[in-house]
């Protein structure tokens, strides 16, 4: 989702992955349900109205817990439906990728090949031309949003911007942009280059984006519970959350596309965590590093990438909506994932859940530690 509504992708790189390494409570090593259990009780602090929501998976179990009580006085479960916001931007990547595999596009081609006109000169700078590459790793220069600013925002526009804006008028504003930066050089994380990939994808298979995400993902995976909820009666299943201040925010996923449309539920991450451990071409091909820095952290298809504390690849993304926050993180080579949603969007929400998912993803490696020396 546009870091017009969230935070910065800065923000969350700022609390270094080294909290992976930080010393944790006292706790027993051999009780992961205990431990996991204690860090989001702390998290939600007894808050009314307040929930949290975790799954654990890896190559042999899955461990799913569900805290807090919602206004009306509902427990979360595995069917409680939430915004999942930018993790929609993973299952973008993942189309990509199979687009890659099925010959439909590449990566550093021209992206204006891929329009039936020559109408977007203005797509390219310094003799830079935007490409997929630019596109998956928020380097094309173009900006964060179009739908709306963040003036916008803050005097309470931005539901009557969004809620009209069309992709004629997406299309129309792509024709007018001035690219921020010379494509691949610098990074601004851009919901209006996300969408982009979306339309592209639309026009080489001559399909609408959601029936991709269903043929290509969630019918593979079985994520009956990830879709783009449209209808009243679809939206009317969403979680409504909160800023962290008692104010219930409105659900803005209705009016998002490839960016941040995606709605789901603790079941459905959970198998679109399994498929990430599958053989399939086009999830190894996803997982490839497009981007890394002499830090070690880098960029896949809409995965952010570091290395954990064995060295090996972890690939992470973060969500948010007006009012729901969320963290998924995939260790492909260990077969661990971790992915946690609340329904609270404050400024630091997203943070949080990454320190915990770091902290789980410890106790869950002492956990089967113990297991094998018990």
């Amino acid at each position: 989702m546009s870091r017009l509504i969230n935070q910065t992708i800065s923000s969350v790189l700022a609390i270094s992955l080294m909290t992976v390494l930080a010393s944790c409570k006292s706790h027993d090593a051999t009780n992961f349900e205990s431990n996991t259990k204690n860090e989001l009780i702390e998290f939600i602090d007894g808050n009314a109205g307040q929930v949290v929501s975790i799954s654990v998976v890896d190559s042999e179990n899955t461990y799913q817990y569900h805290l807090g009580t919602l206004r009306n006085g509902d427990k979360p479960n595995n069917q409680t439906i939430y915004e999942i916001g930018s993790l929609t931007k993973t299952y973008t990547g993942l189309v990509v990728a199979k687009a890659i595999h099925d010959g439909k596009v590449e990566l550093d081609k021209d992206i204006r090949h891929y329009f039936k006109n020559n109408e977007y000169k203005n797509l390219e700078l310094s003799n830079q031309y935007i490409t997929l590459r630019h596109l998956l790793t928020h380097t094309s220069g173009l900006p964060s949003n179009f739908a709306a600013s963040r003036e916008d925002i803050e005097q309470g526009r931005y539901f009557e911007k969004i809620s009209k804006y069309s992709r004629d008028d997406y299309f129309d504003d792509l024709k007018k942009v001035k690219l921020n930066s010379t494509p691949g050089e610098d990074y601004l994380y851009s919901s209006v280059g996300t969408n982009l990939a979306g339309y592209i994808l639309e026009s080489v298979y001559q399909k609408p984006f959601e029936l991709l995400v269903s043929e290509l993902i969630t019918s593979k995976s079985g994520e009956r519970g990830t879709k783009f909820r449209r209808t009243n009666l679809e939206v009317s299943e969403v979680t409504v959350g909160s800023d962290g201040n008692g104010n219930q925010m409105p659900l803005a996923s209705p009016y998002w596309f490839a960016g941040g449309g995606l709605t789901s539920n603790v079941e459905s991450v959970t198998r679109y965590i399994r498929h990430q451990f599958s053989s399939e071409p086009e999830v190894a091909i996803s997982h490839q590093l497009l981007e890394e820095s002499w830090t070690g952290h880098g960029k896949a298809f809409y995965w952010y990438t570091a290395k954990d504390d064995s060295n090996e690849l972890m690939l992470y993304q973060s969500g948010g909506s007006m009012g729901t926050s969320s963290w998924l993180v995939i260790y492909p080579k260990k077969k661990i994932g971790i992915f946690i949603v609340t329904n609270v969007a404050e400024e630091n929400t997203q943070p949080k859940l990454e320190a915990i998912s770091n902290k789980v993803f410890d106790y869950l490696i002492e956990y089967k530690k113990a297991l094998k020396s018990g």
